[in-house]
């Protein structure tokens, strides 16, 4: 497995491209046009949707981060002050929150993730607390009741397309006015057309008054974009 891993510490493409085929099967659930899947090779444990990989974690060392769009995001979280509270809308199987939990341990960090079996995966699998602080809600829900924050990470590509609020302009609207003065804003965007990042990046600009930073992954269709309320 390790065969698998890049010199940089992240994951190959032909593991992410083979992941549904790889390990051994841990647990599988459908409902409706949903699969979910939960792999494992020796250290190494991950979650598919529909054969699509969402989140590999090292079981002995969870904070570290495994997909290159979340190294990025770590380079950018490096260079801010600490945060005290996070919202992260989109679980996955919990990698940003292991990160923030070991890098920022004062750091109240809430998730949210609109799909059940989701949340079970991350308690049942990826050594998710019980109690933690994660709930079942959609996103506009999640910030129209969590109060305010710091810093904002949208996470929520579970295949290319997006979901559908990402375009729209009430979304970003409700965004800003969770963040505190000076927080900040993180996502991780898939965009197979120009034309979809251009729309978002209009969508920030006039809500936020600024143009966002953009990063492009190599090798990878994602994008992290950060902005500063």
């Amino acid at each position: 497995m390790q065969d698998f891993i890049t010199e940089p510490g992240t994951i190959s493409n032909e593991f992410v491209h083979q992941s549904h085929q790889l390990g051994h099967l841990l647990y599988w659930h459908k409902h409706g046009k949903i699969s979910i899947q939960v792999r494992q090779e020796k250290t190494l444990r991950w979650l598919l949707i529909n054969d699509t990989l969402q989140s590999v974690i090292e079981l002995n060392h969870p904070e570290r981060l495994l997909f290159p769009h979340l190294q990025v995001l770590a380079a950018l979280w490096q260079k801010c002050p600490a945060p005290g509270k996070v919202l992260e809308l989109g679980l996955g199987a919990g990698a940003i929150r292991d990160y923030l939990h070991i890098s920022y341990p004062d750091c109240q960090i809430t998730s949210v993730d609109n799909n059940p079996d989701i949340i079970h995966c991350y308690k049942r699998y990826f050594g998710g607390d019980p109690i933690s602080n994660v709930s079942c809600s959609d996103a506009y829900q999640a910030l129209e009741n969590n109060g305010h924050y710091d810093w904002i990470i949208l996470d929520l590509f579970s295949q290319l397309d997006a979901p559908r609020f990402l375009y729209e302009h009430k979304f970003y609207t409700q965004i800003r006015a969770t963040l505190n003065e000076g927080g900040r804003l993180y996502i991780n965007f898939l965009a197979e057309h120009d034309s979809q990042l251009k729309q978002l990046e209009h969508l920030l600009i006039t809500n936020f008054g600024k143009k966002p930073f953009v990063h492009k992954v190599p090798d990878y269709a994602n994008h992290i974009i950060s902005l500063t309320r």
